[in-house]
């Protein structure tokens, strides 16, 4: 999900009622199939990226009573992508991310679109990770949308209510939910605009301006790699190794992706103490521990929209190459 969800993790509203209570009811109409539920997904991951547009959306975790609102604004230009987040809560602060081509496909639209299927891989498809069900129409920020309820096969993802634009295939709305069906975090857009100016917002800039880390997994991938130094030997079914980066701290960072969800192993050498736990801001996980390779000290963080049993069998299974 290209749109939000890779750029916008972390930040959760203690919510009691039930996210089906207040989703709109299934349109009585008709019973949408699998292909309809495809091309919806397809256009969230492909078409959205096209279009220039700007927008205000709000946000909330289940662990801040805090409503956090932001500003975004996305276009093309000479075929790349050019993105803008301003904290509109709080001191001004400005993420910027420039430099993606709009024909890159990362490794989770590829998952997506199902592109994997045929290259001999064991690897599950969609519809075998998540049951989909387009639940009808509402209306966010003055357009009609789809709403489509993800709900997991297994413990070792969430589930999800997407309201993708009919139009655009932008994702208005998304509520990240628990297997008790309780919201952990969701955003909402209140405000959008198509193709507003673009030299208006290229002329924008703050001091607290903050330069978003490019893109780890590979434009258009055809195969499934593997880390380069690293085993992991179990991921929950359906995630594929999406990129590699050598952060500046001397960590190593491996993401995976299923196509809905992400989540990234965190690796450090070390001579200090590592404890050993987890940490939780709204579905955001961080489960760390440590790890012994050729009497050299580790530490490890798992991080991700995972649950913690998905996280701690993850880092259970790190080993040295």
């Amino acid at each position: 999900m290209r749109n939000m969800s890779l750029w916008l993790s972390s930040l959760v509203l203690a919510i009691t009622a039930s996210v089906q209570a207040q989703t709109p009811a299934p349109e009585d109409t008709s019973k949408n199939d699998l292909p309809s539920v495809q091309a919806l997904l397809n256009k969230m991951s492909l078409h959205a990226a096209h279009i220039n547009y700007r927008g205000s959306f709000t946000y909330q975790n289940q662990t801040s009573i805090e409503l956090q609102s932001f500003r975004i604004e996305h276009w093309i230009e000479n075929g790349i992508e050019h993105d803008r987040f301003l904290f509109l809560n709080g001191p001004e602060r400005l993420i910027v991310r420039d430099g993606q081509r709009v024909d890159c496909r990362a490794m989770g639209d590829e998952l997506l679109q199902g592109s994997f299927s045929q290259i001999g891989k064991s690897l599950a498809k969609m519809d075998q990770l998540y049951q989909f069900e387009v639940r009808g129409r509402e209306r966010i920020a003055g357009r009609w949308s789809r709403v489509l309820q993800v709900t997991p096969k297994d413990a070792y993802r969430y589930g999800y209510f997407l309201s993708i634009d009919e139009e655009t295939g932008l994702v208005l709305k998304s509520w990240l939910i628990d297997e008790n069906t309780r919201p952990l975090e969701r955003y909402q857009f209140i405000s959008i605009e198509l193709d507003p100016d673009i030299n208006q917002m290229k002329a924008k800039s703050l001091v607290h301006e903050h330069k978003a880390i490019a893109d780890v997994t590979p434009c258009n991938p055809t195969a499934l790699g593997n880390p380069s130094a690293w085993k992991i030997s179990w991921v929950p079914p359906g995630f594929a190794f999406a990129g590699e980066r050598k952060l500046a701290n001397g960590q190593t960072m491996l993401m995976y992706t299923d196509g809905l969800t992400t989540f990234s192993v965190f690796i450090e050498a070390t001579n200090s103490f590592v404890p050993e736990g987890l940490g939780k801001r709204g579905a955001t996980l961080a489960y760390m521990s440590r790890l012994t390779v050729k009497n050299m000290n580790y530490r490890v963080s798992v991080v991700g929209e995972i649950p913690v049993v998905a996280a701690a069998k993850i880092a259970q299974n790190i080993t040295g190459l």
